[in-house]
């Protein structure tokens, strides 16, 4: 993990009140550097290549720590939740076939989607299915 990663992390410990753990810094650098939208079995398996002793439960805690404040979004898929470090705001097209998750630039501007609310929004999603171009 490169310097600015790190301390990118340092900060947002301090900021949420956390100490800097080597689980925590662990699920945040597997999320960081394999972006696929990983389930937690997929960043499990990750993490216990360094920390063998490290419990799924604790990877659902951090993952939901993280998703809390922001940092990765939780995106509830086919077969359980999955998890994406992007969080700017993007659409997600999902294959019904294979369940694999694309990303995609939206190209009109997502707060005008929230002018007409009767509140104020929190977070705004795009998701598309149907068949991915592997699976027609």
């Amino acid at each position: 993990m490169n310097s600015g990663i790190y301390g990118n992390f340092r900060d947002i410990c301090r900021r949420n009140g956390w100490k800097c753990t080597a689980q925590r810094l662990a699920v945040y650098n597997g999320i960081y550097e394999n972006y696929t939208h990983p389930d937690v079995d997929d960043i499990w398996a990750r993490v216990k290549q360094n920390l063998p002793t490290v419990t799924r439960e604790s990877i659902y805690r951090i993952l939901n720590e993280f998703a809390d404040c922001g940092i990765i979004s939780r995106l509830d898929h086919m077969v359980g939740a999955r998890y994406d470090f992007q969080t700017e705001p993007h659409g997600h097209f999902i294959c019904e076939k294979c369940g694999h998750i694309s990303d995609f630039v939206i190209a009109a501007k997502m707060e005008l989607a929230a002018i007409s609310l009767p509140g104020k929004s929190r977070h705004i999603e795009v998701r598309i299915t149907g068949t991915c171009d592997k699976c027609k």
